[in-house]
């Protein structure tokens, strides 16, 4: 293997370890073969350029070929003629491909599910960072530089992961271009010869120098590590960036599914543009009621609403084998409802259903999960299902006089459902004056209910709410202080209380009845999202309220709607005396009006300053690049300020040769300035008064380099004027692309940088290693270090 293939490698791997960033963004890892596969086949291709003799200014084409076979195969391989040729079937597909990796990028946010699309997309992106970082690293010979190529894979995860990138991807893509510097060191050592060694000393194996490397490294990546997430937006100094939602899937007959159906409905619902279409059904119903997902069963005053693991069994909890009753019931439904739904573009393990559903007509491995009464899958999604599936579902209607008679709950229920959270002092008070009055905890159930939808009372919808999710610290009262915020903040808010008297309660997660259209038929969008809480009664089972105060988007069950006292109350001033009010809940509202979608993932995707994840990764992404482009012209005037700020013939003529080198002119050091002048003007045919005023140039360099200073003042005009005449005359030589190279990103800056950022690494890794080296020349004789103190 020869010196540029091992660069090649090392490269690859550089690659490979920053593509780590991209774990976060996606569901599991099942991208990253396909991922891996790229980079290999692009180094591959380069390196097959390379030994076959091919000018350096193809070894990047040979790289992007290797990718364009790999793309087609993996992707489109079954539309390849002659298994090997691509067609235009094998055109048309990947862009189908990419165009579906695009709308997914608009419409789901991190950890997205691994689609072809967007794993494709992953692939084209990983790729092209390949090649231009084997273009940088092995073809220029600038591994510094490779650098920023390899920093892109971690701007747009960054953008958009909501808990931020972490350290430890960021870290492994700092190992991995240590590891290439080292690789080009490496070899410019081999180059140089063996390192000289006293007779006494051991073989090169037993070199402590060769175990400095890998101290260097994890060093390196270490500083790194801590140092760029503290000034870099988007990374936090967490291992993974954030807890996550705790999500998992078992294995054997019983399975499990996530913790936080919130966060898993979320990454559906976070899109940039409202209305996106999720699904259409068609109802018998008259009125169709909310669509249900699944529900949370666990609050945490201070961590919020998360879900319990969902357990079925796959031989006997199959839908298609039939729902039970749903418990306590003992009521017959007042109407047997048939609802058909069509899925469009909506993810997920957890199967929209009306509740309570009594038969499902779908195919695939679909659970009933009895004690959350929610329809799951481990082994399939909601993107998979190809076909409408059918739901039977029997309505029912409590008598608000049954519900107020109703025994207290079965004991399992308000051990699970009933434990009542820690209340500050604030809210427990208001709640005891909400309630006051109330003699069943019907009532007390309802009061809560309308004290939260009343307006009088000071509560109004809001998406833009500056209140913090449930999943703050006393978010509860801060909520009821401000008395604003959306469908998420109300269910979360009325299932708590109705804990804090003991009664058994949950919060819901699914949709609601959606837009009516022409034909009859009814669409969901991800503006129908919506969240709201359950309440636990004997004898009626789960039954629905609901608090959010938008009554012309929310349909409010008729039987929490009896005349009910609500007070009125500004919340702060705890010794306020109640004053009633009229009920806010007079007639059910609109069943085709709906809650906005984002509400229950907070923010809506939204970014900094209500930007969407889209545009904010666009932003970064864009802001990125202007950076990578103005980078060397910035560098290069401030270069040349700090060089003339102490003008004369050496800086003069310092100037003059990066003026050469940037056009293209091979430099050689070792040249006195009148030969390196003979030489410049020869190759590059300068005409005469170019060539007159290099002379001058060179002849003064000289005589500050060897003659005795004769305190003459130094004519700085004459000198710039000079350099300008050089670099004009050195320009004119070359094409329009070699000039704009020369302006834009000039060799002579891009060098000087790589080996200032080199030379500043090695002083610090010479300083950690020194460190290294004392503290266990100490620890190997502690004798010595307790005798000189």
């Amino acid at each position: 293997m020869t010196a540029r293939d091992r660069l090649a490698v090392a490269g690859a791997v550089a690659v490979a370890l920053a593509a780590a960033a991209l774990f976060p963004v996606f569901g599991d890892a099942s991208w990253l073969l396909r991922v891996l596969g790229a980079v290999v086949a692009v180094v591959g291709a380069a390196t097959l350029m390379r030994r076959a003799g091919a000018p350096r200014a193809l070894e990047p084409l040979g790289g992007l070929l290797g990718l364009a076979a790999y793309v087609c195969v993996v992707f489109a391989g079954s539309t390849l003629s002659f298994v090997v040729v691509p067609s235009q079937d094998t055109l048309a597909l990947l862009g189908d491909r990419i165009g579906e990796g695009l709308l997914d990028v608009e419409e789901y946010a991190p950890p997205v599910p691994v689609a072809p699309g967007l794993v494709l997309l992953a692939v084209l992106g990983v790729g092209a960072i390949a090649v231009v970082v084997d273009a940088l690293a092995v073809t220029a010979r600038r591994p510094a530089l490779a650098g920023l190529p390899l920093l892109l894979l971690f701007a747009v995860p960054a953008a958009v992961l909501p808990d931020g990138l972490g350290w430890l991807p960021f870290a492994l893509g700092a190992a991995g271009w240590l590891g290439l510097l080292l690789a080009d060191g490496r070899d410019a050592v081999s180059r140089w010869g063996a390192p000289l060694r006293s007779a006494g000393r051991g073989p090169v194996t037993s070199d402590p120098s060769l175990g400095r490397v890998g101290r260097r490294i994890g060093a390196a990546a270490l500083g790194v590590a801590i140092v760029v997430p503290a000034v870099i937006p988007g990374l936090d100094n967490r291992l993974l960036g954030g807890g996550g939602d705790g999500g998992g899937f078992g294995g054997g007959s019983r399975t499990t599914t996530t913790y936080n159906p919130i966060l898993e409905l979320g990454g559906q619902l976070r899109r940039p543009e409202p209305g996106v279409l999720l699904m259409r059904y068609r109802t018998d119903a008259a009125q169709p009621d909310y669509l249900r997902l699944t529900t949370l069963d666990l609050f945490d005053s201070n961590a919020g609403w998360s879900s319990s693991q969902l357990r079925a069994d796959l031989q006997d909890d199959a839908v298609q084998d039939g729902i039970p009753d749903p418990r306590d019931a003992s009521f017959a439904p007042v109407e047997q409802v048939s609802t058909t739904i069509d899925l469009a573009r909506i993810d997920g393990p957890w199967l929209p259903a009306p509740f309570p559903p009594s038969r499902v007509d779908i195919d695939g491995p679909w659970l009933w999960e009895d004690r959350s009464e929610t329809i799951f899958s481990t082994r399939t999604s909601l993107r998979e299902i190809d076909a409408p599936y059918t739901v039977e579902a029997g309505r029912r209607a409590p008598d608000p006089a049954l519900l107020r008679a109703a025994p207290g709950a079965p004991t399992d229920i308000v051990e699970t459902y009933g434990v009542e959270p820690e209340l500050t002092a604030f809210v427990a008070d208001l709640l005891a004056r909400v309630v006051d009055g109330k003699t069943t905890d019907y009532d007390r159930v309802v009061a809560i209910q309308d004290y939260l939808r009343s307006r009088a009372n000071g509560f109004r919808y809001s998406e833009n709410a500056d209140v913090p999710g449930f999943n703050q610290p006393n978010a509860l009262e801060r909520f009821l202080r401000a008395k604003q915020g959306f469908c998420e903040q109300y269910a979360s808010a009325m299932a708590a209380l109705v804990r804090g008297l003991g009664i058994p309660a949950r919060v819901a997660v699914g949709f609601t009845p959606g837009t009516r259209e022409p034909d009859g038929g009814w669409r969901v969008t991800t503006s129908d999202a919506h969240a709201w809480p359950e309440v636990f009664f004997s004898g009626a089972g789960w039954i629905r309220f609901e608090p959010t105060p938008r009554a012309e988007q929310v349909t409010v069950p008729g039987y929490t709607q009896p005349p009910a006292d609500v007070p009125e109350t500004d919340g702060p001033d705890p010794s306020a005396a109640p004053v009633p009010s009229a009920t806010t809940s007079a007639a059910p509202a609109n069943p085709n009006a709906v809650d906005r979608g984002d509400d229950i993932a907070g923010a809506g995707g939204a970014g900094p300053g209500g930007l969407s994840r889209g545009a904010l990764a666009t932003l970064v992404g864009g802001g990125l690049a202007v950076l990578l482009l103005v980078l060397p012209t910035a560098l290069t005037w401030l270069r040349r300020r700090r060089r003339w700020s102490v003008p004369g013939p050496l800086v003069a003529w310092s100037q003059v040769r990066d003026d050469a080198v940037d056009v293209g002119h091979r430099w050689r050091p070792a040249d006195s300035p009148r030969t390196a002048a003979r030489h410049l003007a020869a190759a590059r045919r300068l005409p005469g008064t170019v060539v007159e005023a290099l002379d001058e140039l060179a002849i003064g360099a000289e005589r500050a380099r060897y003659a005795r200073p004769d305190g003459s003042p130094v004519d700085v005009a004459a000198l710039d004027e000079a350099v300008r005449v050089v670099r004009a005359g050195l320009q004119a030589g070359v094409d329009r692309r070699q000039r704009w190279i020369a302006r834009v990103a000039p060799p002579s800056t891009l060098r000087w940088a790589s080996h200032g950022l080199g030379d500043a690494t090695a002083d610090v890794l010479d300083r950690f290693d020194a460190l290294v080296s004392a503290v266990g020349e100490r620890m190997r004789h502690p004798r010595e270090l307790l005798r000189r103190t």
